[in-house]
């Protein structure tokens, strides 16, 4: 699941800025400030992680509805600046949810790679440094990866223009365990290769261009020999990590430079998703000396099988990051009615959904147990009671030319009861359509019902259908009177915390949802409860009111006390129309 996405120097935003989802995120702010630069970026992550396309215009969840307009018109830029500079990169940093288990392994057995090592190590033990002489005990204890357990996974791109090939490419790509950053690889600004390294560049004051390299071989969350010798304290482990171990085994034949893994067959820094990592040894010297070659050689392969390990700390994040964002949906502010000759796509088509007509195909392909929740929820007095719902209505087509289907037109189907006619209705065919129906049971398109209706359908079928999405809606409250505005801070409610576990991100003006929201937080609080939806806590709502400041977007977090109350004011007066224009002189 994805947790948050932080953005730097992306449309309106300069400066970084940094979203936690929760099950239900609000982004509030004045026409114009910014909040669809946050959807934006989604999509314009999306496309990375799916299609690699970094030059985005149209995207696989928008289409023609959303147009980014390619990377030049993404970058950020100050003033009259009508070509963003080339130097200036857009940061993109998505955070996820998961464990050492949910990354895809792309080495099937490395408890075997690393017995293996240690036994070729014991071979070589002139070669290895005295503090590993006992390394060859390890044999006795199982590996099952190269990490201790994490909680979080994060992948930050940077993102360049190239002025080479006339294109973005990826620059540098970091990934992260537990917020601590692993490993970056950083490509060839001509595009020809990849460099992996266990460091990255942090402030340092003392040091002649403020920086300096910090390793990331001791990360928090890499198994050390230490980890492995608890259960025998006698042996000399040192807290050295495993990984670090294993380079050190490789000798200079991953890289001219320490800590550093070549690989020469990437052109930028986001490697294919489907494969593991594939390392060319370019230091092939046999030399005829049997002890020396034998080494190299058990050198190669251990750097070959390493990097293949590793894919699954490499490319493993960045593909479930890719399988995360390839469930991302988005619903536009404005949803279009299906025409009266409606007939849905053959395939689907996630684009639709901007539209709002993708939730009408999901309707007509949908089970009968999502066409009864919509239902419920549309028209039950609990629930939005909208004055009307929506049915499931089937027909049965009989070929005329059959003569007991002539005759029951007819009326006559009775009088010549001497005739042996029979008519098989399991050859029947039967078709279906899902329709509005009145308060009075009366059929209705939805070009016959009120705008209102006809907006918020696509609203109750995204946070009904499916689960485990990360649903993004505009403006959910459109053309809706104020009780029903109210009423979807509960539907919100049980799509995220219910049965379904969606992650529900709405740009809204409502203050009403909020407020609804607020009201369940507050009752769930105090065990007085008014409705059988689940319970909500204020860790369940995030509130981001996002503006314009000296030409960027900001962004402020408004956290919720226990009891669901705002601990601060809505900045700058927001919804605060209704008293001035009551008590204003």
């Amino acid at each position: 699941m994805i947790t948050g996405i932080t953005i730097e120097n992306f449309k309106g935003i300069r400066e970084e800025v940094k979203l936690d989802f929760r099950p239900i995120t609000l982004l509030f702010g004045a026409n114009s400030a910014g909040k669809s630069t946050i959807l934006h970026a989604l999509h314009y992550a999306r496309e990375v992680f799916e299609r690699h396309n970094l030059d985005a215009d149209q995207t696989i969840a928008g289409g023609k509805y959303i147009d980014l307009g390619g990377f030049r018109r993404l970058v950020h830029r100050d003033g009259d600046n009508a070509i963003a500079a080339a130097d200036s990169p857009i940061k993109l940093r998505i955070d996820v949810g998961v464990s050492n288990n949910g990354l895809k392994s792309f080495y099937p057995d490395i408890d075997r790679l690393i017995a293996q090592t240690v036994s070729d190590i014991d071979r070589f033990r002139d070669d290895v440094q005295s503090s590993f002489e006992d390394i060859r005990s390890l044999l006795d204890y199982r590996f099952d990866t190269l990490f201790n357990d994490f909680k979080t996974a994060a992948v930050e791109l940077e993102i360049r223009w190239s002025s080479t090939h006339s294109c973005p490419y990826i620059a540098t790509n970091t990934i992260f365990f537990d917020d601590e950053p692993f490993i970056q690889l950083e490509a060839n600004p001509q595009l020809r290769g990849v460099s992996a390294r266990f460091s990255v560049r942090e402030p340092d004051p003392e040091s002649p261009d403020g920086t300096k390299d910090v390793s990331t071989l001791n990360h928090k969350c890499l198994k050390r020999l230490s980890d492995l010798s608890r259960e025998r304290q006698e042996l000399p482990f040192d807290s050295s990590s495993l990984l670090e171990v294993l380079l050190k085994q490789c000798g200079e034949l991953l890289s001219f430079h320490p800590n550093q893994i070549d690989l020469d067959e990437l052109s930028d820094a986001l490697p294919p998703l489907d494969d593991a990592l594939e390392f060319t040894p370019s230091l092939i010297s046999p030399t005829g000396e049997s002890e020396h070659d034998t080494r190299h050689a058990f050198e190669i392969n251990l750097a070959t099988e390493l990097v293949r390990a590793l894919s699954q700390y490499i490319v493993g994040p960045c593909q479930l990051v890719r399988d995360q964002l390839k469930h991302f949906r988005y619903l536009g502010p404005l949803r279009d009615t299906p025409p009266r000759n409606y007939v849905p796509p053959r395939f689907p088509d996630p684009a639709r959904w901007a539209s709002g007509l993708g939730a009408w195909d999901t309707l007509d392909a949908g089970n009968d147990e999502l066409i009864e929740a919509v239902g419920n929820w549309l028209g039950d007095e609990d629930k939005l009671n909208s004055g009307c719902s929506i049915e499931r209505r089937t027909s049965v087509t009989f070929d005329y030319s059959h003569p007991l289907v002539r005759k029951m037109i007819s009326g006559e189907a009775f009088n010549d009861i001497e005739h042996d006619w029979s008519l098989d209705l399991s050859e029947a065919q039967t078709s279906s359509r899902v329709v509005v129906v009145g308060k009075s049971g009366i059929e209705l398109h939805p070009h016959e019902v009120g705008i209102g209706i006809s907006q918020v359908v696509p609203v109750v079928v995204t946070a009904l259908d499916g689960s485990t999405r990360l649903l993004a809606i505009e403006q959910p409250e459109l053309h809706l009177h104020p009780r029903l505005q109210a009423e979807l801070g509960d539907l919100f409610i049980e799509a995220a915390l219910g049965e379904r576990h969606q992650q529900i991100l709405l740009e809204t003006h409502s203050e009403l949802i909020t407020l609804r929201l607020m009201r369940r937080i507050r009752e769930t609080h105090a065990d007085r409860k008014t409705t059988a939806g689940p319970d909500i806590s204020s860790s369940d709502v995030a509130i981001y009111f996002i503006e314009s400041f000296e030409g960027a977007t900001v962004m402020t977090h408004l956290e919720l006390s226990e009891e669901g109350r705002l601990l601060d004011p809505w900045p700058d007066g927001f919804f605060e129309e209704g008293f001035r224009e009551r008590f204003s002189d």
